[in-house]
């Protein structure tokens, strides 16, 4: 029963009544995860539309059949994940709260470039370091690179310097510390990057719809 809401029909309240919205290749798919350590470390320091916090985004990949599955940059890899476990994923304590943003129709018709180049991508590194042009992806710089290559190189989404450092202390959290040490890797402060919140937030996007 938990997977009835992963059909292409998803009931919405939008402007205060009941509304259908219908998935469509190329919708975003922001998530904001309840449980998990590094999603807790990402909340810390970065914002997004509303009162959300979100933690991953992925792409809305619809085949000749209507199936739909999210295209996705996440641990080890990148992938093609069915709807239903996108929204319900098996491993996690309780379900991430997912919202829809949809692009604004001037960017439409680099969606199916986008999604190619994207499909040509699965099976790539996730990048743990989050590092630009490397060949290896985090969720966020998937969508962010397929849709840039797809628009002739020109940003539809633009980067910011990413900082992990607390809004409060303007030291780097204990969380992200532990991250990068695990990793062994260097902390990118201040270098080129871009995250779900700050996607979420750009002007590209129309609307937003909670699933």
């Amino acid at each position: 029963m938990k997977y009835y809401m992963a059909i292409i029909l998803l009931s919405l309240f939008v402007d205060s009544r009941a509304e259908v919205f219908q998935l469509k290749n190329g919708d975003l798919i922001f998530q904001e995860a309840c449980t998990g350590d590094t999603e807790n470390t990402i909340k810390q320091v970065t914002s997004s539309i509303g009162t959300y916090q979100f933690t991953h985004v992925g792409i809305v990949y619809i085949d000749s059949a209507g199936a739909v599955f999210v295209l996705e940059a996440t641990t080890p890899k990148v992938t093609l994940t069915p709807i239903s476990e996108y929204l319900y994923p098996d491993d996690e304590g309780c379900f991430p709260k997912s919202v829809v943003g949809r692009l604004k129709e001037e960017y439409q018709p680099l969606i199916p470039h986008a999604l190619a180049i994207g499909l040509s991508f699965i099976g790539k590194e996730y990048d743990y370091g989050f590092i630009l042009n490397n060949d290896a992806f985090y969720c966020s710089e998937l969508v962010y690179e397929i849709l840039k290559q797809a628009n002739k190189g020109k940003e539809v989404f633009r980067l910011n310097e990413m900082t992990f450092k607390s809004p409060d202390t303007e030291e780097t959290t204990v969380g992200w510390i532990d991250y990068f040490h695990k990793h062994n890797l260097p902390i990118p402060e201040g270098e080129a990057g871009i995250n779900p919140g700050a996607m979420s937030r750009a002007d590209v996007i129309e609307g937003v719809y909670e699933l």
